[in-house]
């Protein structure tokens, strides 16, 4: 079980308690420590933040129009939400030159290519500095990310000097909107990365010096965090591989401590897994309650490739001509696992939806070529005779056809469930997101008891 779904576990236990006394918030805020501590959050900050909900639990006077369950359930989630980074700021929106610095296994390299196409889609020009000159094949890798997202990328063989690379690529790369210089990583800050690190600061000049450090390390954020931002003055943080990391959140809240502000965590392999960090949207949707407006925003990007709109895409008529482009779409926003997490739907969604490979997409897209648009618009008529002609005509199995049916008719039961979701009961009293109607919106609804209070 993950950090989302314990921390939910944890706010279901005040959610069902039958009788809502001193006796369910502590079981709750027990498992809201193993949760945190599993996950390598400090154990002071962890007593700090179950102390304020308990003091919560005992305030006499209530919020108006709040019972005190609802209060509790919201002061939880707000103190998760602070202890994690809170309402930090965001990243800036046109910076001019951006320095990546971190340690060897950061990600620092791929993450200069996904910041760039994050930029890129903004509408800047961008172009890319190889002044990683310690390990052998990062120039290599840059130049191949570069050529993938098809930007400019300015490397020198065999150079060593990081600080001269810069100066030459400072000279040469006139124009751009924004420069992105990736520097050299080793397995700790020691002296020589220092100098490198600052000989390249002095020379790039820098407004924004971003480290790079993957979710893994948890709590060791902090130090890692404060001993670059002694070298050369880190104002924001990039946190990678968070998707796959159990200490993710250990990672956040070290950074908070370490006032050093999240600006994007790396949510997977692709390019475009790279999304500006906020705390909220965040654990929302790792406890499952999904995040609407990051999925609007990949709709809204893709749309632009596809021939669907993003309120088709979400909300169309779901026949089958909508379902492949549906697949199709999302497969570009990260996967269906993704989009489905964000819709705080992963735990209904199939298995085999889940895991939908290239090749499964492609063998649709051929079955749907063999069939007419009546059939592609009203599934329902396939009979036995169209499944055997559709088949034949696709070069697959009958077998084939009717898995595609049959995800066809899974997918859009998880869509029906979207269309019923109210985006308002994500909007909190007050700013944060309202719990109660989450845990209804999502969770199994369950009938109020007399003891409710």
């Amino acid at each position: 079980m993950g950090l989302g779904e314990k921390l939910r576990g944890a706010m279901e236990i005040l959610r069902k308690a039958t009788v809502f006394d001193k006796g369910a918030i502590k079981e709750s805020t027990r498992e809201l420590q193993r949760a945190l501590i599993a996950a390598d959050v400090e154990v002071q900050l962890v007593l700090d933040l179950t102390k304020k909900i308990e003091d919560a639990a005992a305030l006499e006077k209530l919020p108006a129009g709040l019972s005190r369950r609802e209060h509790v359930l919201k002061v939880t989630y707000d103190q998760l939400v602070a202890l994690i980074g809170g309402t930090e700021k965001k990243a800036p929106e046109k910076p001019k030159k951006i320095l990546l610095v971190g340690l060897f296994g950061g990600g620092k390299t791929t993450t200069a290519g996904k910041l760039a196409k994050y930029y890129m889609k903004r509408g800047l020009k961008v172009g890319l500095i190889a002044a990683d000159t310690f390990r052998p094949a990062a120039v290599e890798q840059l130049q191949q990310l570069a050529g993938k997202i098809k930007i400019d990328c300015f490397a020198t063989k065999g150079g060593k000097n990081a600080a001269k690379v810069v100066e030459k690529a400072m000279r040469e790369m006139k124009g751009y909107d924004m420069l992105i210089a990736d520097s050299a990583g080793r397995n700790a800050l020691d002296k020589a990365l220092v100098k490198e690190i600052k000989e390249i600061n002095s020379a790039f000049k820098p407004e924004e010096r971003w480290l790079v450090m993957g979710a893994d390390i948890g709590q060791l954020a902090k130090k890692q965090a404060t001993a670059f931002h002694d070298a050369v003055g880190v104002n924001g943080v990039i946190i990678t591989r968070i998707d796959g990391s159990a200490k993710g959140g250990g990672a956040l809240s070290a950074c908070n401590v370490a006032k050093c502000p999240v600006y994007f965590i790396g949510v997977g392999e692709k390019l475009d897994d790279l999304e500006g960090f906020d705390a909220q949207r965040y654990l929302s949707r790792v406890m499952g309650y999904g995040d609407l407006r990051a999925l609007l925003e990949k709709a809204k990007e893709v749309s632009e490739e596809e021939e669907l709109s993003p309120e088709e895409l979400l909300m169309g008529e779901f026949n089958l001509d909508v379902f492949y482009k549906q697949l199709k779409a999302t497969r570009k926003m990260g996967s269906l696992g993704k989009v489905a997490e964000m819709l705080g739907l992963k735990m209904q969604m199939p298995r085999e939806m889940l895991e939908m490979t290239e090749e499964k997409l492609d063998g649709f897209k051929a079955m749907m070529d063999s069939m007419t648009k009546q059939e592609k618009l009203s599934p329902d008529i396939l009979s036995h005779s169209r499944i055997q002609r559709i088949a034949k005509g696709s070069g697959k199995k009958e077998n084939d056809v009717r898995e595609l049916i049959r995800s066809h008719k899974q997918m859009a039961s998880v869509f029906k469930k979207f269309r019923k979701l109210d985006e308002k009961a994500l909007q909190a009293k007050g700013g944060g997101l309202d719990m109660q109607k989450l845990a209804q919106m999502f969770g199994k609804k369950k009938k109020k008891k007399k003891h409710f209070r």
